[in-house]
């Protein structure tokens, strides 16, 4: 056992260190800017800027209240992210223990191996903050409970899950109404009661958020627009096939298929229909925190069916195990979820200009950026995106090139600063912060797009 905690400190050490390069580079988007506020603000509005209110309006995360503690005491964006990469490599021991029981501890090893360089999982670990990731985790010990017949700590993970976020509580719904059907053929009566109990939990949680807590945090459940009609940007045809049948790919070629050697497999299906039937390809792509809702089943099944395989010919399963951690390894240097070559690079002077920059912007104030330059500010309970709302200072960066920022926000910053409603108070290497020196009439921007402001820096 100590060799599974040994090495998964070890990986989660050397993602630490990819998550600081990618941090002081400014590779993190918006997603950890809009945690980093919601966090922050946790005894005081649970809000950001992004969702424009109450958290509470987008997800039932109150684990996010777990984390708020750490985030005061170490006041930094990264903070999250460090906390993610933990509550990732916490999966692995989880699916020691559950092999343990099952093959020789040297092979359980191996199993906990593969789970810490699963590809889905590896990426997950790196990608841009979200509650999702205490799912694998929460989810992989819950099963080991469950398994060992240790209720009190399945209550406590299974309450834990029910506290990441609101589809926890529609998969375990499923599930534990499914474990007390199965205990109760089998006349157990200490399962029948958990599963029964959890599934009476987890609509009582639904219940609370869609009927109470959500519509008073005032606002429509957004999320239920992954499963309505098309969007004319969305895939269609043929795409729809092909794009679910690499995922499955992807799931189970760095494993061997070999999830499928187990009926523990069946776990992940409410999983896997919540991203399958999604019409954002975005949840089921490798690399995002959605692969959780189904990750830590399938890595279970994946013991089990080693489990299966050794009990028979334990030579023959060590050895299809070594091959998967040739896989996951291979998969994670060519064709990896976690983009070395888009997101990890050395920090440059640019990147030094902007720490300086976004270090002279009053604290408190309304202050704006781009998405990344935004999350190193996100610990102002008022800093935000783009121009849709005047702010009293902005950062611009000339070397930026974003779509939306080329599009819709520099035509806008632009037409202020060349009216002079804003003035340069700061610049170097091509980053500039401007401040606001009076209002801004809401026909400056009426023309911003149609008839583009021309004057240094926009003028290039």
């Amino acid at each position: 056992m100590r060799v599974v905690w040994a090495a998964a400190a070890f990986v989660a050490v050397v993602q630490v260190a990819l998550a600081v390069d990618r941090y002081i580079t400014y590779g993190y988007g918006a997603d950890l800017g809009l945690y980093t506020q919601t966090i922050a603000s946790a005894f005081d509005g649970f809000s950001n800027q992004v969702e424009h209110g109450n958290h509470f309006l987008v997800h039932f995360s109150p684990v996010y209240y777990l984390i708020a503690p750490l985030l005061a005491l170490f006041r930094s964006p990264l903070t999250l992210e460090i906390v993610q990469i933990v509550a990732c490599a916490l999966t692995a021991p989880a699916i020691y223990l559950i092999a343990r029981p099952r093959m020789e501890p040297s092979l359980a090893v191996l199993v906990a191996l593969v789970t810490l360089l699963y590809p889905p999982l590896f990426g997950m670990a790196l990608s841009e903050f979200h509650e999702n990731a205490f799912a694998p985790a929460a989810t992989a010990w819950l099963l080991w409970a469950v398994d060992e017949r240790r209720w009190g700590l399945a209550a406590a993970f299974a309450a834990l899950a029910l506290c990441i976020k609101e589809d926890q509580a529609i998969i375990l719904a499923v599930l534990g109404g499914g474990f007390l059907i199965y205990s109760l053929r089998r006349h157990d009566r200490a399962g029948a009661i958990f599963g029964g109990s959890v599934a009476v939990a987890s609509l009582a949680v639904l219940a609370l958020y869609f009927d109470v807590i959500q519509p008073h945090a005032g606002g429509r459940y957004f999320v239920a627009d992954m499963y309505l009609a098309h969007d004319a940007d969305l895939p269609h045809g043929l795409a729809m096939v092909t794009q679910r049948l690499t995922f499955a790919l992807e799931v189970f070629v760095p494993l061997l298929f070999l999830p499928f050697w187990s009926r523990w497999l069946w776990l992940a299906v409410p999983g896997f229909v919540e991203v399958l039937a999604s019409r954002w390809p975005v949840t089921y792509t490798m690399g995002t925190h959605y692969g959780a809702v189904w990750m830590p089943y399938v890595l279970a099944a994946f013991a089990m069916g080693v489990g299966a395989i050794a009990a028979g010919d334990a030579a023959r399963a060590r050895l299809l195990v070594k091959i998967c951690v040739g896989i996951c390894v291979l998969n994670l240097i060519v064709a990896s979820p976690t983009h070395w070559a888009h997101y990890y690079r050395l920090r440059t002077a640019r990147d030094a200009a902007l720490d300086r920059i976004i270090a002279q912007v009053p604290a408190n104030s309304v202050a704006a950026s781009f998405d990344e330059a935004y999350t190193h500010m996100a610990l102002d309970p008022n800093a935000r995106i783009g121009m849709y709302v005047t702010p009293e200072y902005f950062v611009y960066d000339e070397a930026y090139r974003g779509a939306t920022w080329q599009a819709d926000i520099v035509p806008r910053l632009a037409a202020v600063v060349c009216t002079g409603y804003f003035v340069p108070a700061a610049s170097e290497d091509g980053v500039t912060l401007y401040k606001r020196v009076k209002g801004v009439p809401d026909e400056v921007y009426v023309h911003a797009r149609r008839f583009p402001a021309q004057c240094a820096p926009f003028s290039r």
